[in-house]
Order: C-alpha cells, then sequence, then structure tokens
C-alpha cells in the first residue's frame, strides 16, 4: 500500500490579547512539544471544517481558560519551518473573559510590547513582532 505524505502546511489561528494594563499574552512551548521552550502568541491548528474564528475561541478555550467574545482579523502570512509550512492568521482578540491559565502546561506571561524582543519567540511570530504591536496597541 502506498504511504500519502501528510499535508505540510498546517493552517493555524493566532491569538493577540491585550489586557487592562496595555499587556500581551505570550506562552512558552512546554518539553513535550515541537519548539519546546520558544515562546509564542496562544492559539492553535484548525480542526477540519473550523474557521479561523471556531479554532481561536477553541483554542483559547481549551489552553487558557478564557472565553472569546469577540476578535477581529489582523493578517495572514505563511511561515516555513525545516519540516512544515504554516500558515498563520493573526486576530486581536477584543473581548475575552477568564484568568489565564496554562492548561497544556505551558507557562504564561503577560508582557509589555517592549518586553517581547527579550523573549525566544518562534521565527514564525518573532519576524510579525513589530507589526503585531503596531496594530494592535
Amino acid at each position: 500500500m502506498p504511504t500519502i505524505e501528510p499535508e505540510r502546511t498546517l493552517v493555524v489561528a493566532v491569538g493577540i490579547a491585550v489586557d487592562s494594563q496595555g499587556r500581551l499574552l505570550v506562552g512558552e512551548r512546554p518539553a513535550d512539544k515541537d519548539y519546546a521552550g520558544q515562546w509564542e502568541f496562544p492559539g492553535g491548528k484548525l480542526e477540519p471544517g473550523e474557521s479561523v474564528f471556531d479554532a481561536l475561541v477553541r483554542e483559547f478555550r481549551e489552553e487558557l481558560n478564557l472565553q472569546v467574545g469577540s476578535a477581529q482579523a489582523l493578517f495572514s502570512c505563511r511561515h516555513s519551518y525545516p519540516d512544515r509550512e504554516v500558515e498563520l492568521h493573526f486576530w486581536q482578540v477584543t473581548e475575552y473573559q477568564g484568568r489565564a491559565e496554562g492548561l497544556e502546561g505551558q507557562n504564561l506571561r503577560w508582557v509589555h510590547a517592549e518586553e517581547l524582543v527579550s523573549l525566544h519567540f518562534l521565527e514564525g511570530n518573532r519576524a510579525l513582532l513589530e507589526k503585531v504591536c503596531s496594530m494592535v496597541l
């Protein structure tokens, strides 16, 4: 039986949440995940048939214990890693409820924009830090 190569492009919903003090929510990938120890904006892969917004809402609920009330699409881009390509859809989470918790073992931090450069970000997020900050702050 022939082996079928899995789809290499992952479609990912990425949420930019800002708290009342103007800080952005970021998470550190846990030890059991690819690219462990690197920081990223929260989000995750779309499930079959799922919209980007629905994936964002689901991921924030499952990974962060946050309930997204509304979000606005910012921009999309692609990034190539050695083992896959990702299509990132960045959204500004404009309304959410709850207290952020790392439900999948990830460390979470609320950071001011100027602190982002001191964190070891995933390449796909790192190149976009300035663009993200200029759009949401």
